[in-house]
């Protein structure tokens, strides 16, 4: 899943999609999430793929984004650290789950039924369900054993993590860097020839 806009949805997991707010444009490492207005855009882009749904979050961004923004980037770093680490094969540092439990205890979860789906509804500061949600979905990737396939994308200057259960993706986007490594390869090979 990849979407049209700025932010690279590459992977449907809210923790994931925001660790990969970070991106690497012409060999330039880029910040998607600078300002409120870059929060605001993130949030209504991650509502119309569905990532996250309306009733999970005070549909006012406009009022909270700016309050977030600090705390979206510690969380992102923290997270980015840690995913970079397992697919890497390394170890989560001591105390990851714990951090992870302490941003949902700022905004505790109430559950609505949608669609005979259970769905999490976290209880608090607006800026602080948005954390919320971001560490339940961390901790459910944790839990389920999908973090076992976190992988850095072959392209060694991307930034971007996705996961592959099937163990057979190289890229993290054919639409980002697969197709231009495709084209990389015919256009030394039309050199060579």
């Amino acid at each position: 899943m990849v979407s049209e806009s700025n932010f690279p949805l590459i992977s449907g997991y809210l923790s994931l999609d925001l660790v990969n707010t970070e991106v690497v444009r012409n060999g330039t490492r880029y910040d998607l999430l600078t300002k409120s207005e870059d929060v605001i855009n993130w949030v209504n882009t991650l509502l119309e793929e569905n990532i996250l749904l309306t009733k999970q979050i005070s549909d006012n961004v406009q009022e909270w984004s700016s309050q977030a923004l600090p705390i979206l980037r510690e969380i992102r770093s923290f997270l980015r650290k840690g995913y970079e680490s397992l697919a890497d094969r390394e170890d989560l540092s001591e105390g990851w789950i714990n951090y992870l439990e302490t941003a949902i205890e700022k905004a505790p979860f109430t559950y609505k039924v949608e669609n005979n789906e259970l769905i999490p509804v976290p209880i608090g500061q607006p800026s602080n369900v948005l954390i919320s949600l971001v560490a339940l979905d961390a901790i459910k990737l944790y839990t389920s054993n999908k973090l076992s396939s976190i992988h850095r994308c072959a392209n060694p200057s991307c930034v971007l993590l996705f996961i592959d259960t099937r163990g057979r993706r190289k890229w993290c986007s054919m639409r980002i860097c697969g197709n231009r490594e495709k084209v990389t390869r015919f256009q030394r090979r039309q050199r060579q020839e």
